[in-house]
């Protein structure tokens, strides 16, 4: 397992240090597909979670053996995401799923 170093709080508190990730069922080492899920496609006001998945995309390829990733968006805040939407994650090896307020 590799360690991805520091997860910071986007506001700029240090919330884990030295963290490593979780080994994901049937996953081998070797390159990743790491996928986003955005839960508000446009966000009305404040920041926006897509242009944050992108740096965190950046940081994942820097620091990981990520090679593809699968950003979705869901079209609705406050609807579940479909069994379709979900399918597309089924090859990766983790999922960042988020909101930013």
């Amino acid at each position: 397992m590799k360690s991805i170093g520091e997860l910071v709080d986007p506001r700029g508190q240090v919330v884990v240090n030295d963290a490593t990730l979780a080994s994901r069922r049937g996953h081998t080492q070797g390159p990743l597909t790491i996928g986003f899920l955005v839960n508000e496609y446009n966000p009305s006001s404040g920041p926006d979670f897509t242009r944050y998945t992108e740096v965190l995309e950046q940081e994942f390829r820097h620091r990981l053996d990520v090679t593809a990733v699968v950003r979705q968006h869901k079209p609705v805040l406050s609807r579940p995401a479909g069994d379709e939407m979900l399918a597309s994650f089924r090859a990766c090896a983790g999922v960042v799923n988020g909101l930013a307020k």
